[in-house]
């Protein structure tokens, strides 16, 4: 089933006013085109999956990311 447009709205009036700025941040990043990956990009994520696939990985809580992503805005 395809998402209407008016779903989202109805999804958006039950988003409390604190949350407002985040909902906000986050429809802002959804916005960005995609774009081709640099030659700086791709070797980063070549390096972060030989980590990974050597069994080195980071976790973070929601707080972490929130606090990385969305309090630079």
């Amino acid at each position: 089933m395809a998402i209407r447009r008016e779903d989202v709205y109805k999804l958006i009036d039950r988003v409390p006013d604190e949350k407002l700025s985040d909902l906000v941040k986050l429809i802002k990043l959804l916005a960005i085109p995609e774009e081709e990956a640099t030659v700086d990009e791709i070797r980063a994520i070549k390096e972060a999956r030989n980590d990974y696939n050597n069994g080195e990985s980071h976790s973070y809580s929601i707080d972490e990311l929130r606090k990385e992503f969305l309090e630079n805005e």
